[in-house]
C-alpha cells in the first residue's frame, strides 16, 4: 500500500473522546463519529505520538498476542476506513 512510504498524520479536524477502552473520535468537518477499540486507540495513540506505520506496527505487535498477517490486514482496513472518513492523511 502506497501509504507505508508515507507519514501518517491525524487530521486537525478531529476530537477525540475516550469511551470504555476506546475513542469516539468526531470529524467536525464531516460531523461524523467513528468509534475505536482498544486496538485501533493505541494505534491513534501512536499516530499522535508521530510514529510512522513501521514503527505502530511493531509496537503493537510487541503489545497484542497477533500474527502479523492478521495485524497488517487488520491495520490496512482501518487505515483506510480512517482516511476515508477524513480522520487521517497521508503526508
Amino acid at each position: 500500500m502506497i501509504f507505508l512510504e508515507k507519514q501518517l498524520k491525524i487530521s486537525e479536524n478531529s476530537i477525540v473522546r475516550e469511551m470504555g477502552d476506546g475513542y469516539v473520535i468526531l470529524n467536525v468537518s464531516t460531523e461524523h463519529f467513528y468509534e475505536l477499540n482498544d486496538v485501533g486507540k493505541r494505534f491513534w495513540e501512536l499516530l499522535a505520538d508521530n510514529k510512522d506505520y513501521d514503527a505502530a506496527f511493531h509496537t503493537l505487535q510487541e503489545e497484542y498476542a497477533v500474527s502479523p498477517d492478521r495485524l497488517q490486514a487488520d491495520l490496512f482496513r482501518l487505515i483506510e476506513d480512517l482516511r476515508k472518513a477524513e480522520l487521517i492523511t497521508c503526508c
